[in-house]
């Protein structure tokens, strides 16, 4: 079934015709003579179009209209309408009408606008889903926060969430801290209003103008910047410190003020999103050392949020390895596992890049284990890969040969489970010479189902 549609005409003819039209296409369709008819039936059976005449005797298709956006908003109402003028459709329209069609009726034309109404509806429905799955994931009861320093990095930010203030997220790479703002966000009021990221690393002052505050083009035409896109919701302004000074002054002044002006504009608006800044050191640090252009004395007042390293947060290291592994599972459609060894072999591992170097190695663990679960040798191998194994430990050349070997045919073998000529052609080997290196390195051969 297409969809649920109801005809509401006192012209039998009319509904007889769109009835058989409509049903013969798929749809599953009412049909009544009246508004008050259309009302009932809809108190008892639910649709997703309501196709009204404007005309009606009684209860007219722009009442009916005004009606069901009241008790059934979830409807999409489309108006007939004899009136050919454009007042009539902008009427309809402006009173929240999805479409409109002229009489006499077009069959093809009838069918053509359903369809779009329906697709439309469809894209909703997945937006709506699509938002609800970030607003989900990215709110603060996801945060791990098993550590003393993690459970009052979230009290603060439940706290920040709450208010309209300046905060600035100050840590290492790969810390957390875009998680972390999109967690505040999504935990505010603001949370259906737009949010958005704007990296500032390096930018000119002319592209800091253009991103930013937006560009006249023309007499009439304006290209619209972050903030105006932003306006009611969040922006992001991530490595401030890494701004050109030049450019840092242009905002400093900007954000001092509260208002900004697009390129080749004549009028001032007013910044209405909430700013969130990222910096690598709090802001007294970077200004005293000259990092931050002075006119930005003014985060003195702001919130500061300190975000701990992975290192200063080893509690949250198993919680952090749960979710990861959960969300990977869920993405790719396997169950996913770790070994207790490979977890102990993480803990006394030194990640410099903090959580995002973490993530990063468990997801090449992950593509490395056909099985669903990560055992402490292809950890081994994978840490070793990027660089975090303790480089004074010395060992021979030909175990790390053997290592990049042992990585190269597992990768081969698990990307392409059950075709071990494909594998071998792969690594520009034979299948004979695969078969020895597979039985060397203890690697099995894994079948589809």
């Amino acid at each position: 079934m297409l969809g649920r549609l109801l005809i509401v005409d006192d012209e039998l003819q009319v509904l007889d015709t769109l009835t058989a039209v409509l049903t013969g296409s798929g749809y599953a369709v009412s049909s009544v003579a009246s508004g008050s008819a259309a009302l009932e039936l809809l108190g008892r059976e639910p649709c997703d179009i309501a196709l009204c005449d404007i005309g009606m005797s009684g209860m007219g298709g722009l009442e009916l209209l005004r009606e069901i956006r009241r008790a059934q908003p979830s409807v999409d109402v489309v108006l007939l309408t004899d009136d050919a003028s454009l007042d009539g459709a902008v009427e309809a329209m402006s009173q929240g009408a999805a479409d409109y069609l002229m009489k006499p009726l077009k069959h093809k034309e009838v069918l053509a606008r359903i369809r779009s109404v329906l697709a439309r509806r469809r894209l909703e429905a997945e937006l709506q889903s699509l938002k609800s799955e970030v607003h989900a994931r990215h709110h603060i009861h996801n945060i791990v926060a098993d550590s003393p320093r993690m459970s009052a990095m979230v009290s603060a930010l439940r706290r920040t969430a709450m208010g309209n203030e300046i905060a600035v997220m100050c840590g290492e790479r790969g810390s957390g801290r875009a998680f972390l703002c999109r967690a505040l966000h999504y935990s505010s009021p603001r949370n259906q209003e737009p949010f958005a990221f704007l990296s500032l690393s390096g930018m000119s002052v002319e592209d800091l103008r253009a991103n930013l505050f937006g560009r006249r083009v023309g007499d009439r035409k304006q290209q619209r910047g972050q903030f105006e896109r932003t306006r009611g919701g969040t922006i992001v302004l991530r490595d401030l410190e890494r701004l050109p000074l030049e450019a840092q002054e242009e905002l400093a002044r900007a954000i001092a003020q509260g208002t900004f002006q697009p390129v080749d504009g004549d009028e001032e608006l007013k910044i209405q999103a909430r700013i969130l800044i990222t910096l690598s050191a709090p802001p007294a640090e970077l200004l005293a050392s000259g990092v931050l252009h002075r006119g930005f004395s003014c985060l003195g007042e702001a919130v500061v949020l300190d975000v701990p390293a992975l290192r200063e947060r080893a509690e949250d290291l198993p919680g952090l390895i749960e979710g990861f592994l959960d969300n990977f599972g869920q993405e790719h459609g396997v169950a996913l596992h770790i070994s207790s060894e490979a977890v102990d072999r993480l803990r006394s591992t030194a990640f410099p890049g903090n959580v995002a170097q973490l993530f990063a190695v468990l997801g090449q663990c992950a593509a490395l284990s056909p099985h669903g679960r990560i055992e402490e040798e292809v950890l081994e191998l994978t840490l070793r890969q990027a660089g975090l194994v303790d480089t004074h430990a010395w060992a021979p050349m030909a175990e790390h040969l053997g290592d990049r070997e042992k990585l190269l045919v597992m990768r081969a073998v698990s990307g392409n489970p059950g075709r071990l000529d494909q594998a071998a052609k792969d690594l520009g080997v034979s299948r004979t010479t695969l078969w020895r290196r597979m039985r060397k390195y203890g690697i099995r051969l894994q079948l589809t189902l």
